[in-house]
């Protein structure tokens, strides 16, 4: 199993430092002290029988190209979380989730007392029952088997339309006779009474067609009339089917169920409480999809776009692989922090991740930089210096060296300073090695 050693506290990714720093200088004073007071103890104390050179395995430090990337810490958060509550009150009868549980969309999570919203829905379909009986009546008396309604066209008014028809000839009829007996009379052809009696014909004929009129009249008004309570009852059969859908509804809202797919984080009430909408009773996390929050400098905020590769690891997962790409940049900068927020959304089937769990990432910036590297097994970190050391070779004598360490790549790591490319760095076993003890290399 190869050792990676971990960034140094005063490594930072990205970055090259131009100058060894005023602390580094101080270290290597204090190094080489160090090791000569380390030296001396172990000259006198185990030194050698002979000054033969110290086999030792040597790389050499190398130039490597490498996506430049931009660190950054957060945590993980829930993409949808919600605190279900009823959309009536109630009382609970049966809780069919805990803790822990993962459920399904629209799958049932608790029940509450339905017994009165059963008895209002029964009620609202008795009342259906009795508006269609009302306007299948109408609908009948109307003979509405076109459309749009016409009056004329029903029975009755066919009838009130085929009576006043022969009130019209009768009084064509008498009207006709009259005139005819009207001649007769001034040739002195008829009799007085005959004619009297023939105008008499014509006024009562005049009546009786009136009065057909009036009639037909009335009948299509009252048809009309009918055929506006028709619609009235429609309306009323309307609202009362509107009734059966809210008292449905009603019955299928003492039912609480999943809004989305996910994992019950809270339960929050028991059978026997009374529940209402305006306390929820679970708390539900969506785990198929988590977002990271990720925090970085405001500095390399303007170095950030939308779409670019996030690769993040989580401490509870070491060789978990956690991918996403960048979905939103916050807009506002954290003033107690100066810390710009970035959001990335990544997949998580397993459900491995969970909300609160602590992040470090990487963000592509879609660029290569060039980067040394050194194999793992050359560097460790000094006791003494509390800081990481490699071997160089220099004139065939090991020479230590303070690094400012990076990224651990596989079985190398990046260097940012202490070495040059091409320098020999001792690997084998380093810890070991005397400082200025001259060795014979081996590649």
């Amino acid at each position: 199993m190869t050792w990676r050693p971990r960034v140094a506290r005063y490594s930072r990714p990205g970055r090259h430092p131009a100058v060894w720093p005023v602390q580094m200088l101080l270290l290597i004073a204090t190094l080489l002290t160090a090791v000569g007071c380390q030296k001396t103890t172990e000259t006198r104390a185990a030194a050698p029988a002979s000054d033969a050179p110290s086999p030792v395995q040597v790389a050499r430090v190398q130039a490597r190209q490498r996506p430049q990337t931009i660190g950054a810490t957060g945590s993980v958060v829930a993409l949808r979380q919600s605190a279900v509550a009823p959309m009536v009150a109630g009382h609970i009868t049966s809780v069919a989730v805990d803790v822990g549980d993962l459920v399904s969309a629209g799958q049932p999570i608790l029940r509450l007392d339905d017994w009165e919203a059963h008895q209002r829905l029964a009620q609202a379909r008795a009342a259906v029952v009795q508006a269609e009986a009302a306007e299948a009546q109408l609908r009948a008396r109307l003979a509405l088997d076109q459309s749009p309604f016409d009056p004329r066209q029903t029975p009755e008014a066919e009838a009130a339309r085929a009576e006043l028809a022969a009130a019209e000839a009768e009084a064509q009829l008498a009207a006709a006779t009259l005139a005819r007996y009207e001649r007769l009379a001034r040739n002195d052809n008829i009799t007085r009474a005959a004619l009297d009696e023939a105008r008499t014909n014509v006024e009562k004929a005049q009546s009786n067609l009136r009065a057909a009129r009036r009639r037909y009249e009335a009948l299509l008004q009252g048809l009309r009339a009918e055929y506006a309570g028709l619609r009235a009852a429609q309306s009323r059969l309307d609202e009362a089917r509107a009734q059966v859908a809210l008292a449905e509804k009603a019955v299928e809202d003492t039912t609480v169920r999943a809004p989305f797919a996910g994992c019950i984080a809270e339960r929050l009430a028991n059978p026997g409480e009374f529940a209402s909408p305006d306390k929820p009773v679970v708390v539900l996390v969506a785990l198929e999809r988590v977002k990271l929050e990720l925090r970085l400098p405001e500095t390399s905020a303007a170095r950030i776009r939308l779409g670019q590769e996030v690769d993040a690891s989580v401490e509870a997962h070491p060789g978990l692989a956690i991918r996403g790409k960048v979905t939103a940049i916050r807009p506002v900068v954290e003033a107690a922090t100066r810390m710009v927020v970035v959001d990335a959304i990544v997949a998580n089937t397993e459900r491995k991740l969970r909300p609160g769990m602590f992040v470090t990432a990487q963000i592509g910036l879609g660029e290569t930089v060039s980067r040394l590297v050194v194999p793992s097994a050359a560097v460790w970190r000094h006791p003494t210096l509390d800081a990481f050391v490699v071997f160089v070779v220099e004139d065939n004598r090991a020479r230590l060296r303070l690094v400012q360490v990076g990224e651990s790549l596989a079985d190398e790591v990046e260097v940012y300073s202490g070495v040059s490319q091409g320098e020999r760095v001792i690997v084998s076993d380093p810890k070991s090695v005397v400082e200025g003890r001259e060795v014979l290399c081996s590649e």
